[in-house]
């Protein structure tokens, strides 16, 4: 019926295709964490829908307009580090970005 043997390579595909999925899962993953939260203004002046440029530690800008929702929430990918929100008045924020995703939410004075 089925010649000995035909198995062995059906599994030996499979199983290298799972490595190669999963390979590349890795690679995503370590390279850039999501980082989501809400942006909270004890002034009132930061509206809805309102958007910030994310500076790395050496000042260069990585996102320049990161948009928010209408209830002021934001999402973005960011490899590992530390990075500067900086808001159009003015203000900025520390963020912190890891591998895994994190929430953080902003809070402008």
């Amino acid at each position: 019926m089925f010649k000995p043997g035909w198995y062995t390579w059906w599994y030996g595909g499979v199983i290298a295709c799972l490595v190669a999925a999963l390979s590349l899962f890795l690679s995503v993953s370590t390279e850039a964490g999501l980082v989501s939260g809400r942006v909270n203004d004890a002034k009132g002046t930061f509206q809805p829908k309102g958007s910030f440029r994310v500076k790395d530690a050496s000042g260069k800008v990585v996102k320049d307009s990161v948009k928010t929702d209408e209830s002021k929430g934001y999402s973005l990918f960011l490899p590992p580090g530390i990075y500067t929100a900086e808001f159009s008045d003015g203000r900025s924020a520390v963020i912190q970005s890891h591998p895994e995703p994190i929430r953080q939410d902003i809070q402008l004075k």
